[in-house]
């Protein structure tokens, strides 16, 4: 999923901030939520598909960074022992943050509560779709571009994010 000409930065000049793949059931099937984040002017992926997460707060772990804001953005508590494992950090270059990826699985009913400022819409997408999607799809951005990543029935996701996503497949597919 990474794209051709996406340049390497030093990991030492990147900040760090961390997500959550929340893995949840519904009617007896799984899904995980993504994010459509705001529109707003100081964040670097404003109207973009994403995952839970954000800033690395001093003091605070890798994972509660990715426990608190998954609780900030869409009003959902984990709980420590449904954390499932980590997945690889990742550089984003565009922003500039190194991501720690977690995943979480959980046996509660969710109801999302988004923060309007930070969260446009919670998506549902199912983890099967996810499981079984093909390898190496790409599609066409507006801007003309032709990336690599997911073609979900109610969403696309490229960038870092498909990134994160496909390395949580071929680990669960393993």
């Amino acid at each position: 999923m990474w794209p051709e000409g996406r340049e390497e930065i030093p990991l030492e000049d990147l900040y760090p901030a961390a997500t959550m793949i929340l893995i949840y059931t519904l009617d007896k099937r799984q899904y995980f939520p993504l994010i459509r984040r705001s529109n707003r002017e100081d964040d670097a992926h404003r109207g973009q598909i994403g995952l839970p997460g954000g800033h690395h707060e001093p003091g605070e772990s890798y994972l509660e960074t990715a426990i608190r804001e998954t609780e900030e953005e869409i009003g959902v508590q984990i709980k420590p022992q449904e954390i499932a494992g980590k997945l690889s950090p990742l550089a984003i270059t565009r922003s500039g943050f190194i991501v720690h990826p977690y995943v979480a699985l959980t046996e509660d009913a969710l109801t999302f509560k988004p923060d309007p400022a930070e969260v446009d819409e919670v998506i549902p997408v199912s983890l099967e779709e996810l499981l079984r999607h093909p390898e190496n799809k790409t599609f066409k951005l507006d801007n003309g571009w032709n990336v690599p990543g997911f073609l979900f029935s109610n969403v696309n996701v490229w960038g870092a994010t498909a990134m994160i996503l496909n390395e949580f497949r071929v680990m669960s597919l393993e």
